[in-house]
């Protein structure tokens, strides 16, 4: 059973597997906007990706000269958290380290998730807390999908991908980073924008994996259409890296990730303290980020 929160527009839904966000409704409308993970195309909805982004370069990494396995996006998304904190528009769940967790990952963290519903959407809080003795090292992501269309549409008008872009809310100066079999494929890039804020959609657009950007300057990510007035806003605090990605071949929803983190490059050493994009967190502090979702 999952955490139902709501207030005066929105009802959100999120499921203690994973501590992942399940649903969002406007109460009004009777709209969902998330994806609602049908198999068929792809069968979660927003996973929380730790303490790793993506894959490891043979599934392995190293740290203090022993080896580690952890699978894709490392092991949240398959673990169950607890709530700790409970209202009725808001819910804080929370994942410990453990012998199990342990054996994947040598690290004594404390992991809290918030979901808290505001006017105009939904609030996702992180937070990473190091109970350990020395450095913890550790990426973290956010995987949410939103259905594209998100809203009923009339034939012919904004019910088709092509039909949606993502604004970025500053202007880039970007280029595409490939991923491939869990990985960044090393040294290669591409333009993709179609100016410096546009990113059109289109079934083709993901064949080559998500669109993986570095450093990018804007800190809020629209899903929008050229055909309806409506807009889905993913605004974070700042992030070092975003993706964006759907199933390729039209499925009918859209990811914007924003992650602090990366996959391993093929040419990775396999050190976790050397991987791009890890996090550094000294012994009892906390690491702290989010986004919001907004419905426009």
């Amino acid at each position: 059973m999952g955490f139902v929160i709501e207030n005066a527009r929105f009802r959100a839904e999120i499921a203690p597997l994973g501590a992942e966000l399940k649903s969002l409704v406007d109460l009004s409308t009777g709209q969902e906007y998330m994806w609602q993970a049908d198999p068929a195309w792809w069968k979660g909805t927003a996973p929380i990706l730790f303490p790793i982004v993506g894959g490891l370069k043979g599934e392995t990494y190293t740290y203090e000269g022993r080896e580690y396995r952890l699978p894709q996006h490392g092991f949240a998304r398959s673990r169950e958290f607890t709530a700790v904190a409970t209202c009725s528009d808001a819910v804080e769940l929370e994942l410990t380290a453990c012998d199990e967790t342990r054996s994947l990952y040598p690290f004594d963290f404390v992991l809290r998730v918030g979901f808290s519903l505001e006017r105009g959407g939904l609030a996702v809080r992180y937070r990473v807390t190091n109970r350990g003795t020395g450095q913890m090292y550790f990426s973290i992501g956010s995987h949410p999908a939103f259905n594209v269309p998100f809203r009923s549409a009339s034939p012919g008008t904004a019910g088709a991908l092509e039909n949606y872009y993502i604004l970025f809310e500053r202007e880039e100066n970007l280029e595409r980073y490939f991923f491939k079999d869990g990985m960044i494929v090393p040294g290669k890039t591409a333009e993709v924008l179609d100016s410096s804020r546009t990113l059109t959609l289109s079934r083709n657009l993901f064949d080559a994996g998500p669109v993986i950007f570095k450093n990018p300057a804007s800190r809020e990510f629209t899903i929008a259409s050229s055909r309806d007035p409506h807009a889905i806003r993913v605004a974070t605090d700042g992030v070092p890296f975003v993706a964006i990605w759907s199933k390729p071949g039209g499925a009918p929803f859209v990811c914007i990730e924003p992650w602090h983190g990366l996959p391993d490059a093929g040419d990775a050493s396999g050190s976790l303290v050397e991987k791009e994009g890890i996090v550094s967190l000294p012994q009892y502090d906390t690491f702290s980020t989010g986004y919001r979702i907004e419905i426009l």
